[in-house]
């Protein structure tokens, strides 16, 4: 490995890392907003944002695939 790819590696890992970081961050906030919103607690309001979150996600493909799901999960 020569020099250039080894600072691309280093480079990528430290964008998926900074991503990964600034996802969590902004995750983590949606979670204390929810918790406030609702006067719940940390881990109830942890559970029910994933549920909600789950069910969105699950109609938006619902809705993409017109009630399909097998328009999805196609295989190419």
């Amino acid at each position: 490995m020569n020099a250039r790819m080894f600072t691309t590696s280093i480079r990528l890992y430290n964008a998926i890392m900074y991503t990964l970081t600034l996802t969590t961050l902004i995750v983590a906030i949606l979670v204390l907003i929810y918790k406030y919103a609702n006067d719940v607690g940390y881990k109830t309001a942890k559970r029910r944002f994933k549920m909600e979150v789950r069910d969105l996600v699950i109609a938006l493909i619902v809705v993409k695939c017109g009630g399909n799901p097998d328009v999805f999960f196609k295989k190419t």
